[in-house]
């Protein structure tokens, strides 16, 4: 077992005379460095082989940590897949809780540039058509589907959707259907998430080719916001 298989399993690494913060710290340390390893050899290998010709032992050998270490943190091959999608969702945004309510152009404006950011970013056009390919034969993928790969769903959906209810409750957004009916502001976001979606990241799943737009390009964004502006906003 090697020095950070050791820490991986709580063994004591250190010398005696270190004190107990040092070797928590030394201890989180090789943990998430190994957690990092093992995250980037999976989604590699995913990405080359496939779902169903990788196995754990491949990911533990390509990580360089032991099966036991791999199987602690990642007791099936579907766990940790999720943990790959899921890595692949997260973003570093401006904003880790919903902008404040009262200029939904402002707030619109920053959720859909983070939003194009995340669904533009290497990688995940390609694991979602890795997921396409394969849920017919690995049906386990299904509630992988319902998680890290779903775009309309978990925190970032979670953070929108708070969002636009507030920004409704202030009174400043009006969720209004063409009968008139009032829509949930869960049926919104995903108006507003597809919009942005359409241009960035559908065509890569249908296209190896396509060269998707630049992430940062205003115009996307842009097009988006007014037309959530112009059918939702209150005295518009």
């Amino acid at each position: 077992m090697s020095v950070a298989d050791r820490a991986e399993a709580g063994g004591d690494t250190c010398q005696a005379g270190h004190d107990a913060p040092t070797k928590a710290g030394y201890h989180a340390q090789i943990k998430a460095e190994n957690r990092a390893r093992i995250i980037r050899a999976a989604r590699d290998l995913f990405l080359a082989r496939g779902y169903d010709k990788t196995s754990l032992a491949q990911i533990a050998k390509e990580a360089r940590v032991s099966t036991g270490t791999l199987f602690k943190r990642y007791p099936s091959k579907a766990a940790l897949f999720a943990a790959v999608t899921a890595e692949q969702w997260q973003l570093d945004v401006e904003y880790a809780e919903a902008p404040p309510s009262g200029d939904p152009r402002y707030g619109l404006d920053h959720i859909g540039r983070d939003y194009a950011c995340l669904v533009a970013r290497p990688g995940t056009a390609a694991l979602c058509r890795l997921i396409i390919t394969e849920l017919p034969q690995m049906p386990e993928l299904a509630d992988i589907v319902g998680t890290g790969f779903a775009i309309d769903r978990g925190p970032f959906f979670d953070r929108l959707r708070d969002y636009l209810d507030a920004e409704a409750q202030a009174g400043t957004l009006d969720f209004r259907s063409a009968d008139g009916q009032t829509q949930p502001a869960s049926a919104v976001a995903e108006q507003f998430l597809g919009m942005i979606c359409s241009q960035l990241l559908w065509p890569q799943l249908v296209r190896t080719d396509f060269v998707p737009p630049d992430p940062t390009d205003a115009g996307i964004v842009d097009e988006a916001v007014a037309l959530m502006l112009t059918r939702y906003r209150t005295g518009s």
